[in-house]
């Protein structure tokens, strides 16, 4: 029984759609003190991130708090008008950039993390208004595991914290 070319390149392109949804999935946040404020429009954030993982390097952390900010800035909805300053301190307790070989080759080997928490302060009295934990992973095999690299899995990280402090579901 022969399957339609049609029909053949429509499941392969389902396939791909799934598997690009993987790594772009942003995951949710699990609370560990529930967040007391929303970052508005007009607020001012600065994102430092720290870790006690000695592979992610002083760029990566650099380039990651940049990714971060930009994409509160991005998210944040329309405010009260009072504006307020946040710094979000997030502390990457897992990173591994894995590898897209050994995915290719071994499905659910070479896996990427990106784990880590994030503490929620207003400023400039440094008062904690919620903290949450953002766990990401990938470890999809086959080509497709090629395309996906950390920078994907930082951008995705990102968007996860700013939608979480923005409250965007």
């Amino acid at each position: 029984m022969n399957i339609p070319s049609a029909l053949r390149h429509l499941s392969l392109l389902a396939a791909a759609l799934v598997l690009s949804n993987c790594a772009t999935h942003t995951p949710n946040a699990v609370y560990i003190t529930p967040l007391t404020a929303v970052i508005s429009q007009g607020d001012g954030v600065s994102t430092r991130v720290s870790t006690t993982d000695s592979r992610m390097s002083e760029a990566e952390r650099q380039m990651l708090g940049e990714r971060i900010t930009q994409a509160v800035q991005t998210l944040a909805q329309p405010g009260s008008g009072t504006t307020k300053q946040y710094e979000l301190e997030v502390n990457i307790t897992r990173y591994t950039k894995g590898s897209g070989f050994i995915r290719t080759a071994m499905p659910g080997m070479g896996q990427m993390h990106l784990d880590g928490v994030v503490t929620v302060y207003q400023m400039p009295k440094r008062v904690p208004v919620g903290q949450f934990m953002i766990n990401k992973a990938f470890a999809i095999g086959g080509l497709y595991s090629l395309a996906v690299n950390m920078n994907t899995i930082a951008n995705t990280y990102a968007q996860a914290v700013a939608k979480t402090v923005c409250q965007v579901r």
